[in-house]
C-alpha cells in the first residue's frame, strides 16, 4: 500500500545494531516466525507501504537476519559496540539523506520526507499500526506522530526528516525529540499492546515464543 500523500515520501529505520547484553546474545538473528525479530519488522514496515527502509546493524549480522528480499531495503553499518540506538538513528538518516536527494534530482520535484522508526525487536507490531501512523503524519507533515497504547507512548514513531539536525544535537535517546518540539507532537492511540513491547531479555522471548504458540492453535473466529 503506497503512502496516500504523495508529496510525501515515506523512509523508515529499524536500529537493529546493538550487541543484545541483556539477552546473552544477539536478539536481531533470533528465530521468530517464518524469519527473525528483525526480519519480521522489516517485513511488517515494508507490507505498510514505505518508500525505503534503512535498517541499521553489524556486518556480522547481515546474513543472518534473514531480511525481506526488496529492493526498497538499504543496509547502513554501525560496527560501534559502544553506541546507543540514537547512534543507529542517525546513521540512518544519512542513508535516507543520500537516497532522497538522488530521488529528488531524478524526479525534479520536492518531497516533504517523513521517518517512521521501529526497533528491530518488535517483531509483534502490525502494518496496520504502521499505516495508521504515516497516515498521521501525511495529515501534517511537520508533526511528530507517536503511537500509543493505554497513555503509554512506544513505537513507531515518526518525525519530519527537516528535524535531523535537532536529532544529531540530542544528548540522551530519540524520546528526547518530542520534548524539544512539545508543540508538534500528535499521539495516536492504538489498541493493539505491540506498540509498547520489545524483546530484551531471554524470558521476554520465550514468553513471545509462547503468545506466538497460542496464538496459531486458536479457531479462527476466537482470533
Amino acid at each position: 500500500m503506497s503512502a496516500l500523500n504523495h508529496d510525501v515520501s515515506m523512509w523508515a529505520i529499524i536500529p537493529a545494531a546493538g550487541l543484545g547484553r541483556r539477552m546473552g546474545r544477539a536478539k536481531q538473528a533470533l528465530p521468530y516466525g517464518d524469519s527473525t525479530l528483525t526480519g519480521t519488522v522489516a517485513g511488517c514496515i515494508l507490507n505498510a507501504g514505505v518508500d525505503g527502509v534503512a535498517i541499521v546493524t553489524r556486518a556480522a549480522l547481515i546474513r543472518d537476519l534473514d531480511l525481506p528480499d526488496d529492493a526498497r531495503i538499504q543496509i547502513a553499518l554501525n560496527e560501534d559496540t559502544e553506541s546507543d540506538m540514537i547512534d543507529s538513528i542517525r546513521i540512518g538518516l544519512t542513508t535516507i539523506a543520500d537516497a532522497t536527494t538522488t530521488r529528488k534530482c531524478n524526479e525534479s520535484m520536492t518531497l516533504s520526507v517523513g521517518v517512521l522508526v521501529v526497533p528491530g525487536d518488535m517483531p509483534t507490531l502490525s502494518a496496520k499500526t504502521c499505516r495508521d501512523c504515516m497516515q498521521a503524519f501525511e495529515a501534517d507533515p511537520s508533526r511528530i506522530v507517536i503511537a500509543t497504547h493505554g497513555q503509554r507512548r512506544g513505537h513507531p514513531i515518526v518525525f519530519p526528516f527537516a528535524l535531523r539536525s535537532a536529532v544529531d544535537q540530542l544528548t540522551g535517546g530519540l524520546n528526547g525529540l518530542p520534548r524539544q518540539h512539545a508543540d508538534r507532537v500528535h499521539l495516536v492511540e492504538i489498541s493493539d499492546p505491540a506498540v509498547t513491547q520489545d524483546v530484551n531479555t531471554p524470558e521476554e522471548y520465550e514468553d513471545l515464543l509462547s503468545q506466538d504458540s497460542r496464538d496459531k492453535t486458536l479457531p479462527e473466529d476466537a482470533a
